[in-house]
């Protein structure tokens, strides 16, 4: 992700070509916005879960979402099995409203909520960002629990600026336009807010089966594939959009979006660019196609079927989804100097992110400094070793060495909410820093194979800072607690 918040104005001026590369109720009368009347009924499909029932690996989704853009606004049902593999007895389960989230600007209203097709009581709470749902009986380890509930979104329209959740010039972009559930630890369910300059998703990987109905005019970049459509008497198009392991949900859709494709190792790579931006939407597939071959040669393979890149109302920002790459337009405009930089960067969390996950509220710098570190492996192999060096030296040492010696070094292993315009100096740079004296320590051969053992062990799984290093002490057989703390634990003085 890339992000877009600025303080000082000497500090925005030194970073600004640095790095941005991301109440109780009762369903039906209760406050809080709630849209139930009472009357509805469960899913044709809700039934109760046999005891000798195979859990799945993954949680599964099934969303029906319907656009009624005069409205603005997104009318969705979702069934979602969840599986307990915590290890611990489940006495309620969470799901995360993110359109409540206030740097969304949206504001989605539950309606009823059914378990094994019983209406059951809910709470909000978290600033209404999470819907916690109580269960009549503990869901036990290796069992699981299918969850129906409805919803209205209403999507915000501002008319500029950075416009991540919403309809912004000709561009409806709505990640997370639904219930995601919330990720547990073991412990507790996480349920932390994270501040605009930050990833807002923390989430498990799942499987995904999407209905999508919207205007027929409206091109459509999402994440996962479509695998039918259908265009209805009124006007609308429907589609199937199956994918998984996904960590969210995902889609952008404008009736002046243009499309160019190409393949890059069997994958069918798309790029999504408005009108006069034909050159720059073509440069963006070109050098998206030649990072997924770069990093599938170093790192492992590339998952998903296809992947996208689209012109998004993101200013000069970028952000990731599972195979979807959202650049914001001013890079296809005035500011195509950064449109590399960006976008083999959004692309690096195809594997930093997609597959491998981890705490991106708490850790960002765990895949925020990978997907930074992946663009010097990008420019070594694509523009050569000295391109390589000037990104290391401008983009990272340079901005981090004015951090220094203004007295704004912080330890890198923080939540995003410890930091504010330094978050990316910190959280992206110094930790990409953190990765290049890795690799020069280990010698690039055993580096690569710390990376590529680490996307084995976690691939589709939640990591954290103490897997990597262990990950990376057992390949290279060295002990590597002296780096981590001068690079992660420390701040110069």
């Amino acid at each position: 992700m890339s992000v877009r918040n600025g303080v000082a104005v000497a500090a925005v001026i030194l970073l600004a070509g640095m790095v941005a590369a991301c109440s109780v109720l009762m369903h039906g009368d209760g406050p809080g916005g709630v849209a139930g009347d009472g009357g509805a009924q469960p899913l044709a499909t809700s039934t109760a879960v046999p005891t000798a029932r195979v859990v799945s690996r993954f949680p599964q989704y099934r969303l029906d979402l319907v656009l009624e853009p005069e409205g603005r606004l997104l009318v969705g049902s979702q069934q979602v099995t969840i599986p307990n593999h915590t290890g611990v007895d489940l006495q309620e389960v969470v799901f995360r409203l993110y359109p409540n989230l206030p740097q969304y600007q949206g504001r989605m209203s539950v309606g009823d909520v059914w378990v094994d097709g019983k209406r059951s009581r809910s709470v909000l709470r978290a600033e209404d960002t999470s819907l916690a749902i109580q269960l009549e009986h503990p869901l036990t380890p290796e069992t699981e629990i299918i969850v129906e509930l409805t919803y209205e979104i209403a999507i915000p329209e501002p008319e500029t600026g950075y416009v991540l959740f919403g309809i912004s010039q000709g561009i409806w972009s709505v990640p997370d336009g639904y219930a995601i559930l919330a990720v547990h630890d073991g412990s507790s369910w996480r349920e932390d807010i994270a501040p605009a300059h930050g990833d807002a998703v923390f989430a498990e990987a799942a499987l995904y089966d999407v209905t999508l109905t919207l205007p027929e005019n409206l091109a459509l970049a999402a994440t996962g594939s479509v695998v039918s459509e259908t265009v209805q008497a009124n006007g609308q198009r429907t589609r199937r959009i199956v994918g998984g392991p996904l960590r969210e949900f995902a889609w952008l859709g404008s009736g002046d979006y243009q499309v160019a494709e190409t393949t890059a190792y069997g994958k069918r790579l798309r790029s999504f660019f408005l009108p006069g931006d034909d050159a720059a939407g073509q440069a963006s597939l070109t050098i998206a196609a030649a990072a997924l071959r770069s990093y599938q040669d170093v790192f492992g393979p590339y998952p998903f079927g296809e992947m996208v890149v689209a012109e998004a109302p993101l200013l000069h920002f970028g952000m990731e989804y599972p195979g979807l790459n959202l650049i914001g337009l001013d890079l296809y405009r005035d500011q195509r100097a950064q449109l590399e930089d960006r976008v083999v960067h959004e692309v690096a969390h195809q594997w930093w992110y997609a597959q491998v996950g981890n705490d991106q509220v708490n850790t960002p710098w765990l895949d925020e400094g990978l997907a930074e570190y992946s663009m010097a492996v990008y420019y070594r192999q694509v523009s050569g070793e000295a391109q390589a060096n000037t990104l290391i030296n401008q983009r990272w040492l340079v901005p981090y060495q004015v951090a220094v010696e203004n007295g704004y070094d912080a330890v890198v292993n923080q939540p995003s909410s410890a930091f504010s315009w330094e978050y990316e100096v910190i959280v992206y740079a110094k930790a990409a820093l953190f990765f290049d004296a890795l690799q020069r320590e280990l010698g690039n051969e055993t580096f690569q194979s710390v990376l590529q053992h680490y996307l084995d062990l976690y691939r589709w799984k939640i990591a954290t800072p103490e897997d990597l290093m262990q990950v990376a002490e057992s390949v290279s057989g060295r002990d590597l607690d002296d780096l981590y703390n001068r690079w992660i634990l420390s701040k110069q003085q």
